[in-house]
């Protein structure tokens, strides 16, 4: 076994480095801050090659004193604290004095600042942590740090980095929540010299917003102000119920202005939206929350993306009731004031038949009654108001037996609605069921999930063949995406292509889709979209997997539950789904039809036991 001895100095610092710089990410994360610790106003941000070739970062903050040059890239100086006790009260976003000295390890580095009381500047140069050489210049008030050829003497490293489109993805990102969380700073960030984002620095989250999520966010958010004795406030936006996403991708949590991850506070996000989210989806939101520094934790770990709360169940509590305010609030809405009737001018009721009276269910009967399945009729159906006002617990009391009898064993398969050779269609109930019999069975289709299969079959047969159907829009629809969304985007265009899109790059990190699939309802783009780009991600690997997931999101957007139907649309539907081979689902998996018998029927009405 070898000896035990001490590393040398060199590998030492590569090593360390290694712990701070993981990637290109991770150096514009440590440049910009020390520029948001400076006290810039403005901030410029270049990229080339994903960061892998070279990262610059300008700034008009407060430079760095010409004496001290050397010495901010020697590990563990910093400005920002002097001893122990600075450790409870930490203001900025650095601190721990690592970022310049594990950068200077392994690339190339040219620092050059001049404070704005100094008549000149100062240009440091070093290589892969040799020995810095400085000289006097004529420089700008501020900072530019430019860092070329990363991991360039550390081989190991550099093998592992990401392709230049993953790399600048993660710039994208990062860039992205810098400028949510610090409004009042101008950032601008180009990649391989194409500007991407460009933030006004007026102090409006809003505008902040506009600029990451592009403008057709400002009408999808609601604002949070929430504010608790000054041990916790929250401010920022959070989506409209309405407005969800396949991913938590979109929810930016900051503490003091630094961005934060946390499940513990993303959990109370979404107890505070309760019952208002559809599940398994997730809104976006944008949350500065504001808490004492000795009640949290930032030191935990050198990425400082973690924290701890000295009283978490507290914090997490407000969070829940901050976005619950919020919520409420825009809810609310003025009600007219209608003055009570006087008792003299109250209807008198007889009380036994108002506690028996319930609406009547809403049937469109076809026209002609019992119409044979090749004679469809040509009007809207008339509603049945014959039927008795207990018809609903009667048809739920069928339902539900039918549903027990299915529970054994021998009565689990349904005929194969292709049997039905020959039916009578009766008409819509309910706005979402289709009723149809045949022979000594009532068979219910739910019209949504039936129409949605045969888009299905229909748009996947087509998408194999490559000529699904588009629809033009007459209005195109401009998305601005993440970074990430935007390259995955045009790496799968064909794929898009064939399902029926029709697409091309309006700017930066903008699509304009000019055609969408024929399927799809106009007012449902943006969540087609958002689920079209979910799938292929989620299934690189199984693309013929991924496009029938887009397709059937794409069919989810058929003929709805409370659709009017005419007759001939009624006839048509039910027509179409019997001739399909077996009685199938819908492409998620529900029923598209349930049936029952005439003595279901007699069971329900108590004509037989």
């Amino acid at each position: 076994m070898k000896r035990i001895g001490l590393l040398n100095d060199d590998t030492a610092k590569r090593i360390a480095a290694g712990e701070v710089i993981t990637g290109p990410v991770a150096v514009v994360k440590e440049l910009v801050e020390n520029a948001i610790d400076a006290g810039a106003g403005h901030i410029s941000v270049d990229i080339e090659d994903g960061g892998r070739e070279m990262i610059r970062v300008s700034d008009n903050g407060s430079g760095i004193h010409n004496d001290d040059i050397i010495l901010a890239v020697e590990k563990h100086a910093t400005s920002k604290i002097q001893n122990l006790n600075d450790l409870g009260s930490i203001a900025t976003l650095g601190f721990r004095g690592e970022a310049l000295a594990s950068i200077a390890a392994v690339a190339r580095l040219t620092i050059g600042t001049r404070m704005h009381e100094s008549d000149y500047g100062s240009v440091l140069t070093v290589n892969g942590g040799g020995k810095p050489a400085v000289e006097a210049a004529g420089l700008p008030d501020g900072t530019t740090v430019k860092v070329e050829q990363l991991f360039f003497n550390v081989p190991a490293r550099k093998k592992f980095m990401k392709t230049s489109g993953r790399e600048a993805a993660q710039v994208s990102s990062l860039i992205a929540k810098l400028i949510l969380s610090h409004p009042e700073i101008s950032i601008k960030y180009a990649a391989d010299g194409k500007t991407i984002y460009q933030s006004p620095g007026n102090g409006k989250l809003h505008d902040a917003m506009i600029a990451v999520f592009g403008s057709d966010i400002a009408d999808k958010v609601i604002a949070v102000d929430y504010d608790n004795d000054n041990t916790f406030a929250a401010e920022g936006f959070i989506s409209k119920p309405s407005v969800i996403y396949k991913t938590s991708k979109n929810i930016n949590i900051f503490l003091n202005g630094r961005y934060i991850q946390s499940k513990q506070v993303t959990d109370a996000i979404f107890k505070g939206y309760g019952e208002r989210l559809l599940h398994s989806h997730f809104p976006l939101a944008v949350l500065n929350l504001h808490i004492p520094f000795a009640n949290v934790d930032i030191n935990v770990h050198p990425g400082k993306l973690q924290v701890m709360f000295y009283d978490a169940e507290s914090v997490m509590e407000d969070v829940t009731a901050a976005v619950d305010a919020a919520l409420r609030a825009n809810m609310a809405t003025p009600r007219l004031h209608v003055p009570a009737p006087a008792a003299h001018e109250l209807p008198q009721i007889s009380i036994d038949i108002a506690k028996n009276t319930a609406p009547l269910p809403n049937v469109n009967s076809a026209k002609t009654l019992y119409t044979k399945n090749d004679m469809a009729a040509d009007s809207a159906a008339a509603v049945m108001d014959d039927m008795t006002p207990g018809f609903e617990k009667v048809l739920d009391a069928i339902i539900e037996s039918k549903e027990e009898v299915m529970q054994q064993p021998e009565q689990t398969e349904i005929d194969e609605i292709r049997g039905l050779a020959s039916y009578n269609v009766i008409g819509q109930l309910f706005d979402t069921y289709l009723l149809c019999e045949c022979g000594d069975a009532l068979y219910l289709i739910d019209q949504h999930a039936a129409h949605e299969r045969l888009n299905y079959e229909d748009y996947k047969k087509r998408a194999g063949q490559g000529n699904a159907l588009s629809q033009q829009l007459l209005v195109p629809v401009v998305r601005k995406f993440s970074q990430a969304d935007f390259t995955l985007i045009g790496e799968y265009m064909d794929v898009f292509t064939d399902l029926g899109f029709e697409i091309e790059e309006f700017g930066a990190l903008t699509y304009r889709f000019s055609a969408l699939p024929l399927a799809v309802q106009k007012g449902n783009v943006d969540r087609l979209i958002d689920e079209a780009v979910y799938e292929i991600k989620n299934n690189r690997n199984d693309i013929v997997l991924a496009r029938d997931k887009v397709i059937s999101a794409a069919c989810r957007h058929s003929v709805k539950a409370g659709d009017k139907l005419a007759d001939s649309e009624i006839a048509h539907l039910i027509k179409e789904i019997t001739q399909m081979d077996s009685l199938p689902t819908c492409p998620h998996g529900r029923p598209v039809a349930i049936c029952l018998t005439k003595n279901d029927l007699k069971k329900g009405f108590k004509r037989t036991v």
